[in-house]
């Protein structure tokens, strides 16, 4: 019986490191869809220069590498991942929206 109930409280214990770790895994990934969705969209807008954008991504990379634990080769990967995604929904955009989307984005 007692067997019993520690197998049970270390599936629960495994369960909930696994869930603690996909929730920051999640929250890592949204951070790094943020930043790469906010950069893009501000070159695209036009608010931001290359250089500029690159600046703030490698700000980016070094604090989610320290404060997220994230390895940096995942980071890179994310980010370019996250940056393809944003560039082609923008391309699908009719140029009205986002004009729309550039006007509303605060700039810097």
């Amino acid at each position: 019986m007692k067997e019993a109930i520690w197998l049970a409280l270390a599936a629960a214990m495994a369960t909930s490191a696994v869930a603690r770790d996909n929730a920051a895994d999640a929250v890592n990934s949204g951070v790094i869809r943020m930043a790469a969705s906010l950069n893009e969209m501000a070159l695209a807008c036009g608010h931001k220069s290359a250089a500029n954008v690159e600046a703030g991504r490698a700000q980016q990379r070094a604090a989610a590498i320290k404060d997220m634990a994230v390895a940096p080769a995942e980071y890179d990967r994310m980010y370019a991942t996250y940056k393809t995604e944003f560039t082609q929904k923008w391309k699908s955009m009719p140029p009205a929206q986002q004009q729309q989307a550039c006007a509303q984005m605060p700039r810097p």
